[in-house]
């Protein structure tokens, strides 16, 4: 899918929540499989009406129709013209709508604006403040420019604001917006959603709070230096004014720290100057304003009708209570007065006495913090990306020959394929993406989101339905992991699948137009069963499960056999079962006595098309543009228990290798100790795709110490495509078809150390050739468009007639 982001750019240029907004949404929507997004944003001055008008003219006459999709959030980008167009609205020219003086809200001059000689509809329009929808969004521009220009336009008309240019905003506005030009409508917050005129009447508008692009929020310990902390710009709209008189009758004894500037500073000084405790931090960078919500042991923010205000959402994920007033509007949405925050009256003496009492009651502004985090931590970029796309059909496509549908497969599984950030994940979308040559593909995958049930393209061919994670499921999970020590949430899910009923439902519905049925991994297995829709399915294992969480669970033995339970009715029951290795499926065979079902092995791969091999020579030449200054090794794996035990490995050879520089890349980085770490390590964390990117073609070793677990590991089929010299155990290499010291260094009796040695003694033609042998191995046999074209072969035979 092709999206557009359509956004103004001021003249003269400054940076806002807009372009904060739109630059996050563009970074979110491009991190997913399937979809390319562009932010397009052309110059829109509004120094005076003919400006103003010109740019309303400009965005009308914009042809995006090479999109499938175009989001719009400001005025007036939402003059485009397209057959998919969303308006996410933050808010209109608030001067000239919800903040407009009474003498600039009467209608304009009659007399005056017959002189102009208009078009009757479009006159009558401007005069009556309604109609006019009709009217070409081009057209009613242009002619209200030549109009304007004329020498003899009566200059009262182009008063800037004045009650004409509120008809002229208001009608272009009402052209853009009405029904017929606009797909889905949706506002940044209910104060957006219900205010006058923002919206054609009757139409149903969507509202979703968005993320902040901040980076470094977090939950810290309150330093002794706490004080009580606000930011905005300085204008009156934000009433510094009202918080500098409250914090002054309250008599509280911390600091008040105010960040920001603007036109109000001079005078907000003078007035701050009558209170001791007052300090202004000036205009602060974004590590230094995520720095100041830690010091802070609350956050103010009393704005007068505030469209949302991410400085609310900014102190909650700190896990900062904000103090708001009732009538400021945004905040009040995220503010549960006395649970998670504190909304007071908009007077001094209100406000005055919230803040004595918050300055004095340290537990319980703690647990408001608590509290506050727990209800911002629902609003994140993926969830958001999701509710995006939830109504993003693709424009009607151009007619062609009609050719035969493809069948239906519906693929099950306990968790998203998107983000593609993990093995699984990215064996997920790689092989039913290229599935989708043969197969009509439709996943149903339980996903822990804020969004409702909704459906996503990812790939042609390919769509992904998410159902959200039920509070009764979490609940179930958390118990079962309490028990076990360890996350648990596949197994509470084939445990108690009735706890879903979206997802049975969603199953349901799919199922009954489909001709297969696939259970990635066996936990879907009874949802598939539960659905009450009878098809044939195939079981396609990842790992053995069972020999997986046995050595994860340890001492909880029923726990394993729970799986076991699972595994062996998935595995039964399936009409034929996919493996990733040859010693999965024997052990497959071996478990659940599957001598007569047909077991193909299908290893995981890589996008060899997609991924740059990058020769010794342009690794060395990025790493001096970068600064790089010794030997990159490079660890990648997500938060599972194997992955662990070679991070500890790799932490350990760190710790023995100091002339060398290591990084680990995944959720991994969650489950290790950030304060033990070796200098020489660094922690990436769970990266997007084009960072990942990144990283492969700068390290120089791709380690791989695995030493457990099932299934195969998908990340050595990344480090040897994209050119590194892969350091590996004999059980890593497993079912990869790779061998040691033709296509990678082994590492033996846990020594990475010493692998890592005799890796870098290694002579350049021998580093070459290992690393050209691999390559070549895995773009034979690891493509994973080659391991789809198979997958589709052994599916096809068990198609319902």
């Amino acid at each position: 899918m092709r999206v557009a982001i359509v956004a103004p750019s001021p003249v003269p240029f400054i940076i806002g929540g807009a372009e904060n907004l739109w630059w996050g949404m563009l970074r979110e929507l491009n991190r997913r499989a399937g979809v390319v997004a562009e932010l397009i944003k052309l110059p829109s001055p509004e120094r005076n009406l003919v400006e103003l008008i010109g740019s309303y003219r400009t965005f009308a006459r914009l042809d995006l129709s090479h999109f499938d999709l175009v989001i719009s959030t400001k005025y007036p980008a939402w003059m485009v013209r397209h057959p998919n167009h969303m308006v996410y609205l933050q808010h209109k020219l608030r001067g000239l709508y919800d903040t407009c003086p009474a003498h600039l809200a009467r209608p304009p001059d009659a007399a005056a604006v017959a002189r102009l000689r208009l078009p009757p509809m479009l006159e009558a329009a401007l005069l009556a403040g309604h109609g006019g929808e009709s009217l070409d969004p081009a057209e009613a521009a242009e002619t209200l420019l030549a109009a304007l220009t004329r020498a003899d336009a009566p200059p009262e008309l182009l008063h800037f604001p004045g009650t004409f240019a509120r008809a002229v905003v208001h009608l272009l506005d009402r052209i853009g917006m009405q029904p017929g030009h606009i797909r889905r409508y949706a506002a940044i917050s209910r104060t957006v959603r219900d205010r006058a005129a923002h919206f054609p009447a009757g139409c149903a508008v969507e509202v979703c709070h968005h993320p902040t692009g901040l980076e470094g929020l977090a939950p810290t310990t309150l330093p002794d230096d706490a004080g009580i902390f606000t930011a905005s710009r300085l204008v009156g709209a934000k009433r510094i004014d009202l918080l500098i008189d409250a914090y002054g009758r309250s008599g509280a004894a911390l600091p008040l720290r105010i960040a920001g500037a603007g036109p109000e500073e001079k005078a907000l000084r003078a007035r701050a100057a009558r209170y001791d405790g007052i300090q202004f931090l000036g205009r602060l960078t974004d590590a230094e304003l995520a720095q100041a919500y830690a010091r802070a042991a609350f956050v103010p923010f009393v704005p007068y009708q505030e469209d949302y205000g991410l400085i609310t959402l900014e102190a909650m994920l700190c896990g900062r209570p904000v103090l708001t007033v009732s009538d400021s509007g945004g905040p009040t949405e995220l503010i549960e007065d006395g649970v998670n925050g504190v909304i007071a009256a908009p007077d001094a003496q209100s406000l005055g006495a919230a803040i004595a009492r918050l300055a004095t009651d340290p537990a319980g502004v703690a647990a408001m913090g608590l509290r506050a985090r727990d209800r911002a931590a629902a609003i994140h970029w993926q969830a958001f990306g999701d509710w995006l796309l939830s109504g993003a059909a693709p424009a009607p496509a151009a007619p062609h020959v009609a050719r035969p549908a493809k069948p239906r497969v519906v693929v099950v599984n306990t968790f998203p394929v998107e983000p593609v950030v993990s093995g699984g994940k990215l064996r997920l979308f790689g092989l039913y993406r290229h599935l989708a040559q043969a197969f009509d593909v439709r996943f149903v995958n339980l996903a822990e989101t804020a969004m409702p049930r909704h459906a996503r393209p990812l790939a042609p061919g390919v769509v992904e339905e998410v159902v959200p994670v039920t509070p009764r499921l979490r609940e179930q999970a958390r118990d079962l992991e309490h028990k076990l020590g360890v996350s648990a949430g596949d197994l509470a899910a084939a445990m108690h699948p009735d706890s879903v009923p979206q997802w049975l439902e969603a199953l349901r519905e799919q199922l009954r137009s489909a001709q297969l049925a696939v259970c990635a991994h066996p936990y879907g297995f009874p949802a598939l069963q539960a659905a009450g829709e009878p098809r044939p399915h195939l079981y396609e294992a990842h790992n053995v499960e069972y020999d997986l969480k046995a050595g994860m669970y340890g001492r909880h033995a029923w726990a394993a056999q729970l799986v076991r339970h699972f595994e062996r009715q998935c595995a039964e029951q399936a009409r034929g079962v996919t493996a990733c290795s040859e010693q999965d499926a024997g052990r497959l065979r071996e478990l659940y006595q599957l001598a007569g079902t047909p077991v193909a092995v299908l290893a995981n791969g890589i996008e060899i098309a997609e991924t740059p091999f990058v020769p010794v020579a342009e690794r060395n030449t990025r790493g001096r543009r970068l600064g790089k200054e010794r030997p990159l090794a490079l660890f990648m794996g997500s938060a599972h228990g194997p992955n662990l035990e070679a991070a500890l490995l790799v932490l350990a050879a760190a710790a023995r290798s100091p002339a060398l520089d290591f990084a680990i890349m995944g959720s991994v980085c969650g489950m290790l100790d950030a304060a033990a770490l070796p200098g020489n390590v660094a922690m990436l964390g769970v990266v997007d795709a084009a960072e990942k990117s990144l990283w492969l073609g700068l390290a120089d070793y791709g380690l791989n110490p695995v030493r457990a677990g099932s299934g195969t590991n998908l990340k050595l089929a990344e480090y040897t495509a994209s050119g590194l010299l892969v350091l590996s155990t004999a059980f890593g290499a497993r079912g990869s078809g790779l061998a040691a010291w033709e296509d990678f260094v082994p590492i033996e009796a846990d020594d990475l150390a010493g692998a890592l040695r005799a890796a870098r003694a290694l002579d350049p033609a021998r580093h070459d050739a290992l690393v050209g042998s691999a390559r070549a191995k895995v773009a034979a046999g690891g493509d994973w468009r080659k391991i789809g074209e198979r997958y589709a072969a052994f599916a096809s035979g068990f198609l319902r007639t």
